[in-house]
């Protein structure tokens, strides 16, 4: 393992029209975010171990408190499935959180030490990603069992430091799963076949250190930067252009999504630059509203 991480490429910033949703206190790891059926945002806060719920109008308030640290959101017909756990100490685990705040652990996930993003990919299925093992995970939400579905050298790390994440963003897409490996700087799709990922895994894009993503209907991807405060928009002809950055909010984005009743507006989360502060100055974790243009890749909430 070296000692250092994959290099970031950074793009011109030719920023979007954007929008202040919502903020929180300085010091929030504001890390994830779902739209729940009811039309709020679902947000994970995951060093105070809470679930946040917002409106698209920026009205804020506890939904439920965990007993662990809260990664990757699934909504679902009736209320939220989160995966949590605290980094580098395993096994962590699977909640249902219910639309009332009830909050019950359905599964722990053996052999795993950082779960972290989580992706609907059908009616009870959903994947989540480990970001220390590189692994690939479905989680069957009905039966409340998991199974490892792919293991591969690309969703591994490759730098000892502590701060990066491997495989960390995923989503269930066009074409297959498109994951984020942080430490490496790729973009990367899993194939899918009838049971689940092939075990092919192809690179999408090189020297892009991404989080979170989501895509379009027409399978662009917006690719949450983190710690470069930026975020990108890359099409699939590869080529890529950050359409916000410090100036639009980006200290420390985390994680964005699409709503259904604003098709084209992506939603975006960030940190205010907890893990490397922008000019050494931690700012509030927002909510940013960017109008992309585009239509969201449609929401599926699951039964």
């Amino acid at each position: 393992m070296s000692d250092q991480p994959a290099t970031h490429h950074p793009v011109p910033v030719k920023p979007v029209d954007h929008r202040l949703i919502a903020t929180w206190p300085v010091g929030s790891f504001v890390e994830n975010i779902a739209v729940m059926p009811d039309g709020r945002f679902a947000i994970a806060i995951h060093n105070k171990r809470e679930i946040h719920h917002v409106d698209r109008s920026g009205m804020t308030g506890l939904l439920a408190a965990l007993p662990a640290s809260p990664a990757g959101l699934v909504a679902v017909a009736d209320g939220l499935f989160a995966v949590g756990g605290d980094p580098g100490r395993g096994p962590h685990a699977v909640y249902k959180i219910g639309m009332n705040g009830s909050v019950e652990e359905r599964l722990r996930v053996p052999d795993t030490l950082f779960l972290n993003g989580f992706t609907p990919a059908g009616p009870g299925r959903a994947y989540t990603v480990d970001s220390i093992v590189g692994m690939v995970i479905e989680i069957d939400l009905i039966a409340s069992t998991s199974r490892v579905v792919l293991r591969h050298e690309l969703l591994t790390k490759i730098s000892a430091d502590p701060m990066l994440p491997g495989a960390n963003g995923i989503k269930f897409g066009k074409g297959g799963l498109f994951m984020t490996n942080t430490d490496r700087t790729l973009v990367l799709r899993a194939e899918l076949g009838a049971d689940g990922p092939t075990g092919v895994v192809y690179v999408v894009a090189q020297d892009l250190r991404g989080d979170d993503l989501a895509l379009d209907q027409d399978g662009t991807l917006y690719i949450t930067n983190h710690i470069q405060n930026t975020l990108t928009r890359l099409r699939s002809n590869g080529e890529r252009v950050a359409i916000a950055g410090p100036d639009q909010g980006m200290a420390g984005c985390t994680a964005c999504v699409f709503h259904p009743d604003d098709p084209t507006g992506l939603y975006v989360t960030t940190t205010g630059g907890m893990i490397m502060p922008l000019d050494g100055v931690v700012r509030e974790a927002k909510l940013v509203r960017l109008e992309t243009g585009a239509r969201g890749q449609p929401v599926v909430f699951q039964a």
